[in-house]
């Protein structure tokens, strides 16, 4: 096992419901399989049941099936022993990926209950992304979807010569429904991380879908144009039977130096 205790960042040996480090500190696992491994004064900033319900509607309906399947197929292509998924919520891309261990890690219990359940390869902890509980040069490959790139916990985590995966929205991405709610839509803006990794592969790939009503509004739950848009504007979108959906990702691969 790969995981460290939070408090003081020995090594974390498991027994059968508990993990506990050479200083004695104890974390129990729940009773979906994660683990709590979250230690701050700050509060948790993880989705809500409702938005992982919504979420987890919308992706059971393939609309990001292809997403999935090519980050499946690029992860296959390194044959990681150790993998890690930063930002994984209900885990519907991590539980496809394949490697000797997996881990994911997100703030929200409500997400991880979910990717627990659903997913036994995986042990999934509550963590943030910025402050892993890891080993240093333990990781094959991590990757990260519509999250930020953890740039100094990849440089700690990932062995010489290990993948991040980062995947943001692309240009296109939703641009048809951001001209039914607002007036002026824009394309998404691409920006670079600052990061010491080497950039090895750039790509974007798309997928132009019909959705129905409850699609569509399940999608526009799962964005950050719900809290930003009003409740007319909500409305023109409730009153679309169907439309065509330009679905577009950016996949970028950053190398570890070796």
């Amino acid at each position: 096992m790969k995981l460290i205790c939070p408090i003081c960042q020995s090594k974390l040996n498991r027994s059968t419901r508990e993990a506990i480090c050479e200083n004695n500190h104890h974390f129990d696992y729940a009773k979906q399989g994660y683990i709590n491994l979250y230690r701050s004064n700050k509060p948790f900033h993880g989705d809500n049941i409702e938005m992982v319900k919504a979420r987890t509607a919308f992706l059971e309906k393939g609309v990001y099936a292809f997403l999935k399947e090519y980050l499946i197929n690029l992860n296959t292509t390194f044959h990681p022993k150790v993998f890690v998924d930063l930002g994984c919520g209900e885990g519907y891309y991590t539980d496809g990926f394949i490697a000797q261990e997996k881990y994911g890690f997100d703030l929200s219990k409500d997400a991880l209950k979910h990717a627990s359940k659903n997913d036994k390869s995986t042990q999934y902890v509550v963590a943030s992304i910025f402050h892993l509980p890891l080993e240093g040069d333990s990781c094959d490959v991590a990757v990260t979807c519509f999250a930020p790139a953890a740039t100094d916990e990849l440089q700690r985590i990932l062995k010489p010569g290990g993948k991040f995966i980062f995947v943001t929205p692309g240009p296109k991405h939703l641009f048809e429904m951001k001209a039914v709610l607002y007036d002026t839509p824009y394309e998404n803006i691409m920006e670079d991380i600052k990061t010491d990794l080497q950039l090895i592969q750039d790509e974007i790939i798309e997928n132009v879908v019909t959705l129905d009503q409850e699609t569509l509004y399940q999608l526009f739950q799962m964005t950050p144009y719900t809290y930003k848009t009003s409740i007319e504007d909500k409305q023109r979108l409730l009153e679309i039977p169907t439309l065509d959906v330009t679905c577009q990702f950016r996949i970028r691969v950053y190398e570890k130096a070796l």
